[in-house]
């Protein structure tokens, strides 16, 4: 049975490291992801904060003071300020909806991570035990030597 074990032991260590090769490539692919739709929230959210700003700006500037104010423009005026209101909702529900993506992105890749460095303990495991009962075979095999030889002698005396 101990012979059976140590013989299918490498073949469980590769296969094992191929598990882990695999969990690694999986997480690379999950923090290439992440990456990219990190870098796509922060760009929709500086475009929130440029509109907001923007609105900000247009509705603290006021009419010059020499001019006339037409009800058309008062209207223009509005409007606009309609429309930046509407496209900065717009934007913030753009913004909302990646930072839940970015969150479940994250959670993909802390898994994948969890997951790559728990088969990563099993392989260092597999491999330890390997070891430790190559160490043993070996040990019997120079025990086994050590006992022929001192046979040997005896009968050789």
């Amino acid at each position: 049975m101990e012979l059976s074990i140590g013989l299918f032991m490498p073949s469980r260590i590769q296969r094992m490291q191929k598990l882990v090769d695999l969990a690694e490539i999986e997480l690379d692919k999950a923090a290439q992801t992440l990456a990219a739709v990190q870098e796509k929230y922060t760009q929709e959210f500086n475009q929130l904060e440029a509109l907001t700003s923007y609105l900000k700006e247009y509705s603290d500037t006021p009419f010059a003071s020499t001019t006339i104010v037409t009800a058309i423009q008062l209207q223009t005026r509005h409007c606009f300020s309609d429309k930046l209101h509407q496209a900065i909702e717009a934007q913030t529900k753009q913004v909302e909806e990646l930072k839940g993506v970015v969150e479940k992105g994250r959670e993909e890749w802390l898994e994948k991570k969890i997951r790559k460095e728990s088969l990563f303990a099993l392989l260092t495991k597999l491999k330890q035990t390997h070891q430790i009962e190559m160490n043993k075979r070996e040990q019997r095999m120079l025990d086994e030597l050590a006992a022929q030889k001192l046979i040997a002698n005896r009968a050789q005396k």
